[in-house]
């Protein structure tokens, strides 16, 4: 009996822990998405089934088993969804070894730890306290169930190791649970910081060299285009110098809101340092990437910038240069620096403009 226990102990943990390592950017939860919830279900009633399997027995005649704790995991942490799921398929599984009396008791033992499972989630917020109520309910579901199959002697010793085997079983699983979605949203938490700049929230400059050699997997030797804006401030010292580098940092958060609303979805803003930004613009070519970059330069010179004890809101303008792969001689890892200097001729040109890199002694497309 105890190695059937701890064989059943063993099967949980190994799931709930290879369930965490496919679900560990987004743990179940009430609010997940439909898809997640059917796979949580799917995945909990296959192992609902294989607990049935490897079922613990008591005599020769009597054999209990802890599918009831994967319908339990999925009321507490999942909602209706993933517990119906669970639980039908538990239900299939149980069909498959025997259609007798028993097997009745334990298809109503499965549907009404479902029903208990989805109304308590609804209804008690702790996720100890609806565990708690569930263990309670389904061993007075089981107790009441083996009173009718089992004669006084055995129901009695039967109830009370399942009642034990239960409560040790989901006091186990939930916590694993509750651990490893603590540890999955931290990992994805500084998952998230290392990746992002702390000031205005695009991505940093590690982003932009890890996505930049990313990019250079997937377009080199292709004909998709690509193409990176570089921009910066600018006069932004006079700001810091007028206004100090706290309300500059102002002006650079909002900078980088009016940058996420220029863009397309699908392209890739970054604060590269200071007050220089860059924009990754994926399967855009020359003449998009210019449309673009107006775009981007429009906005920011048509907005009002607020400063702290300022009467009124500031003007700033940006230069921006751009570069686009493929261009004859020109491979992406040279796109920044093309970019770069297209910006610097932005600037020397006057700034408040745009520039589009071209080979030395071809000159510069400018706007």
């Amino acid at each position: 009996m105890l190695s059937g226990f701890f064989i059943n102990i063993t099967i949980l943990i190994s799931f709930i822990f290879l369930f965490h390592r496919l679900f560990y950017k987004a743990p179940l939860s009430s609010s997940s998405s439909f898809k997640q919830k059917a796979a949580a279900g799917a995945a909990s009633g296959l192992l609902g089934v294989i607990l049935l399997v490897y079922s613990i027995p008591l005599d020769g005649n009597t054999i209990i088993d802890l599918r009831v704790i994967p319908i339990i995991l999925m009321a507490v942490f999942g909602g209706w969804i993933p517990t119906i799921i669970a639980g039908a398929i538990i239900m299939a599984g149980r069909l498959m070894f025997d259609l007798s009396i028993s097997s009745v008791a334990a298809l109503v033992f499965i549907a009404a730890s479902v029903l208990a499972g989805g109304v308590l989630h609804m209804y008690v917020r702790s996720v100890w306290i609806r565990s708690a109520w569930l263990v309670l309910l389904t061993n007075i579901y089981m107790a009441v169930l083996l009173s009718l199959l089992l004669p006084f002697n055995s129901w009695a010793s039967a109830s009370a190791i399942y009642s034990i085997a239960t409560l040790i079983g989901t006091l186990i699983a939930v916590y694993m649970f509750l651990h490893l979605t603590r540890v999955s949203r931290m990992f994805s938490h500084y998952q998230y910081q290392a990746s992002r700049d702390n000031l205005t929230g695009l991505y940093n400059q590690r982003a932009f060299q890890d996505m930049l050699q990313q990019a250079e997997r997937e377009y080199t030797n292709s004909s998709r285009p690509l193409s990176l804006l570089v921009l910066d401030i600018d006069y932004f010292k006079s700001i810091n110098d007028t206004h100090g580098h706290l309300e500059g940092d102002a002006v650079l958060k909002q900078l980088s809101q009016v940058l996420i609303a220029s863009i397309r979805p699908d392209d890739q803003a970054f604060r590269i340092g200071g007050e220089e930004f860059g924009i990754l613009l994926y399967d855009c070519d020359e003449t998009h990437a210019l449309t673009i970059a107006e775009r981007v330069r429009s906005d920011v010179a048509q907005t009002p910038f607020r400063v702290a004890n300022h009467p009124s809101s500031l003007s700033i303008t940006i230069s921006i240069g751009t570069a686009t792969y493929p261009a004859p001689g020109q491979d992406i890892s040279a796109l920044y620096s093309a970019a770069d200097d297209a910006l610097y001729q932005a600037k020397h040109l006057g700034r408040n403009r745009t520039c589009s890199y071209r080979p030395s002694g071809q000159g510069q497309e400018m706007l």
